[in-house]
């Protein structure tokens, strides 16, 4: 289930939270606030989670029952931190500027109405929820501060033709190959499909990105291993090589499943920043993925968990 279907299913909030105890969480523990001295605190902006501050100060995703509002993920909540927060101080927030990004890349800018407000009383932990001071345009998945990054486009899969789709599943294929040692022993020597992906025009380097799935279907017990791949092509220009690699195996209904919502660049490093959707049968988490300078590709940052 992707964070956009879950987002439907509750009208008072985005990404709702999963603990198997959620309705029993304690409550006694104070808010994560800024580190900051200003007197316009924020919920959740401590360091410490992994979350690339040239990324701005918060993200915020699209809530799919109301597009005229949208979630603001603050990155500095964990599971625990956000399962025992009451209150989300925002008065710093309003009103915040944001670039908003989808697999095109930018897409547009909007303002957001963003104020303090207590947790969702039904129990489940939800992010809070700002308005947008005016229409923001279609089929964004994900903003960021504005002026903190670039939108980089992503090629894909589904949109190539003739071609194209053969040379990128070839690479995509190419990748993965070379990592069939890795992973569940079960699964060692099936053949990958690609199931799905994208080429990141712009990047510093010819880099894909590709979900590719192994199948043992056994009738009683029929089992799945996916893996999400970022594969670059070396300066020599001799095929493409896997450089970060997340893998999840079991019952298809209960596997643990990746999206990718948008790439950015970051405008002051120049660094290469994949945003994508971590999801389980009940919820997930947003990460972001992100090139170093040295060239390494790392799971850099993910958020709270949500579901309920």
């Amino acid at each position: 289930m992707t964070f956009v279907r879950v987002f439907s299913l509750v009208s008072s909030a985005i990404f709702v939270v999963f603990n198997a105890g959620c309705n029993d969480a304690p409550r006694n523990t104070p808010a994560v606030t800024s580190d900051t001295s200003t007197s316009s605190t924020v919920t959740g902006l401590s360091t410490g989670t992994g979350w690339d501050q040239s990324l701005g100060r918060v993200m915020i995703l699209p809530l799919a029952s109301d597009s005229s509002r949208a979630g603001v993920v603050l990155p500095g909540l964990t599971d625990s931190t956000l399962a025992s927060t009451t209150q989300f101080e925002l008065t710093g927030l309003d009103t915040l500027s944001v670039d908003l990004f989808n697999q095109q890349g930018l897409v547009g800018q909007a303002t957001l109405h963003v104020s303090s407000q207590r947790v969702d009383p039904s129990g489940c932990l939800n992010w809070p929820v700002a308005s947008f001071v005016s229409s923001a345009p279609r089929a964004w998945r994900v903003g960021l501060e504005a002026g903190q990054a670039s939108g980089l486009k992503l090629n894909s899969l589904g949109t190539m033709h003739g071609n194209d789709s053969s040379r990128f599943v070839n690479d995509a294929l190419e990748a993965a190959n070379s990592l069939n040692s890795a992973g569940d022993s079960v699964f060692r020597g099936l053949p990958f499909s690609v199931k799905r992906g994208s080429r990141i025009d712009g990047s510093v380097v010819p880099t894909i990105v590709a979900e590719v799935v192994r199948k043992i279907n056994e009738e009683a017990n029929p089992r799945e291993e996916h893996t999400l791949l970022v594969a670059e092509q070396p300066t020599s220009g001799s095929g493409y090589r896997a450089v970060f690699t997340t893998r999840s195996s079991g019952a298809e209904e209960s596997l643990e499943t990746t999206d990718v919502l948008a790439a950015v660049q970051l405008k002051s490093t120049k660094q290469a920043v994949i945003v994508i959707s971590i999801d389980y049968e009940d919820g997930g988490k947003v990460g972001t993925l992100e090139r170093s300078a040295d060239g390494t590709w790392k799971l850099r940052w993910k958020s709270a968990y949500a579901g309920c």
